[in-house]
């Protein structure tokens, strides 16, 4: 088995769990190293990382609001391994003044790591178009804007007719969201047994699978989470989430 692919995760937080899950999740059963560099305590961000089947993450205090250089000596540490990592995500850092700005100074201090060498795949989320232009000449290889990738499925589902009649019949009433009980069967198995055996309603109508309430491991609320990916643990959620036809 060859060398496992490294992710590395900058200005990670508690609410970017959903993403690391799904990266993990992505590599199925290739081995996977998922390191976390955030602004949050460490305890915190451990926390926020337990229970990630098939991956045994690190979290990493740190920050380029700490200064450039501080940062950049956190990120030589050999337990990062900036250099030989398969990607690098940038997110943004929502406590910044500047959000894009704390971003480019990230991609400074990741360039200033690396050395000689040129910055592992590195995607950048972004929240405004205009700040693009920024990141000119930095290493980074794909400049990711969230709200162009909702407009972009909106305007898909205009173009592809089966899936505008369906948004338009959700809209309308014609489907509804429920919510349904794990059943005992397949409270030990994943999220994708689930989709390929559960159906039925407890009425017998039809449904979809589309998601999960996830339970907080901190004890709060279950949150909504939209495919979690096959390998999810239904042990971890509450309730299973599906579309059904509303019956008059």
């Amino acid at each position: 088995m060859g060398q496992p692919s490294r992710v590395i995760v900058v200005n990670f937080s508690p609410d970017a769990r959903g993403l690391t899950a799904a990266i993990v999740d992505f590599f199925g059963p290739a081995p996977v190293e998922l390191v976390c560099v955030g602004v949050v305590k460490r305890a915190v961000g451990e926390g926020a990382l337990a229970g990630i089947d098939g991956v045994d993450p690190r979290y990493v205090e740190g920050s380029v609001s700490l200064g450039v250089d501080r940062f950049v000596a956190v990120l030589e540490a050999a337990e990062i391994g900036l250099p030989d990592a398969t990607a690098v995500i940038v997110l943004p850092h929502h406590a910044s003044a500047e959000v894009d700005a704390h971003s480019r100074l990230t991609c400074v201090a990741l360039g200033l790591a690396c050395g000689e060498r040129p910055l592992p795949n590195t995607v950048v989320a972004i929240e405004d178009p205009e700040a693009s232009f920024e990141f000119s000449g930095l290493g980074v290889t794909t400049i990711f804007y969230p709200g162009f990738l909702r407009a972009a499925l909106f305007a898909h589902a205009c173009v592809d007719l089966p899936v505008f009649h369906f948004i338009l019949a959700l809209l309308r009433g014609r489907f509804r969201l429920q919510t349904l009980e794990i059943p005992a069967e397949l409270r030990e198995r994943s999220f994708g047994d689930a989709c390929m055996g559960l159906e039925r309603d407890p009425e017998g109508g039809p449904v979809t699978l589309v998601g999960v309430f996830a339970i907080d491991p901190e004890g709060g609320a279950p949150t909504m989470a939209i495919n979690p990916g096959p390998s999810f643990a239904l042990r971890r959620a509450a309730s299973l989430l599906a579309i059904s036809e509303r019956r008059r």
